[in-house]
């Protein structure tokens, strides 16, 4: 296995004339938080969706864990999407089956540990839960799964503070020598507490890649705010 869980080298993807990536060249290694930061538009989807084999980049490598970008690498990703996906039909405890039976590499006990540390009932049903409980059960179903690399797109979204703030523990906590947690959003007060390198993603070019702790004299959210103001 490379030592950088992701490699991307020179990745471009356009939508008609509409260019959505422009040479993206990024490499990550384990053991971080990494946030990929940047306004609605500025291609953080698409680049997700590159990782995951989604869509496929017109120029440029993808690779994860070593191995080219395909349908085989998913393996070694465990994606939170931003948009609702599971069966309004299913309680919680079918979700979990669901994914058991999706992913070899799901771990009950570590969703068990999980669910209790975000409160969530594990008897309730999936339709009936708050929307930050579903984020807090979705978040759950990724983070157990013992995978290399997790993303997490949009985690945070129009959330209660006391949510958010249970999610960001779990998520902080979850990251390990062994593994990388990379982080889309634009809400950048909410989560700058716990990135270890930043990723400012403009108009589908990296603009600004470095550590949090490089940041010196002001926030990330002011940082950011500099780099997007009149984008």
């Amino acid at each position: 296995m490379s030592q950088n869980y992701l490699e991307i080298s020179n990745v471009s993807k356009s939508y008609g004339n509409t260019l959505a990536l422009k040479d993206v060249n990024l490499a990550l290694e384990p053991g971080k938080i990494v946030g990929i930061l940047g306004p609605n538009g500025s291609g953080k989807t698409t680049l997700f969706k590159t990782i995951m084999h989604i869509i496929r980049q017109q120029q440029g490598t993808v690779k994860i864990c070593g191995e080219e970008v395909s349908y085989e690498t998913r393996k070694y990703i465990s994606f939170m999407p931003d948009k609702e996906f599971l069966y309004k039909s299913m309680k919680v405890m079918d979700a979990t089956k669901y994914y058991q039976e999706m992913f070899n590499d799901f771990d009950i006990s570590r969703f068990n540990e999980l669910a209790k540390k975000l409160q969530l009932d594990t008897l309730a049903d999936v339709d009936k839960l708050s929307k930050g409980n579903k984020e807090k059960l979705v978040l759950a179903l990724t983070l157990s799964r013992n995978v290399p690399i997790y993303l997490l797109d949009e985690p945070l979204g129009n959330l209660d503070p006391v949510i958010k703030h249970e999610m960001l523990t779990v998520i902080k906590q979850s990251v390990t020598d062994k593994n990388l947690i990379i982080i889309s959003t634009h809400l950048i007060k909410d989560i700058q507490e716990i990135l270890e390198r930043i990723i400012f993603l403009k108009n589908g070019h990296i603009e600004v890649d470095c550590l949090s702790s490089d940041v010196t004299n002001k926030s990330i959210e002011d940082y950011y705010l500099e780099v997007f103001t009149n984008v």
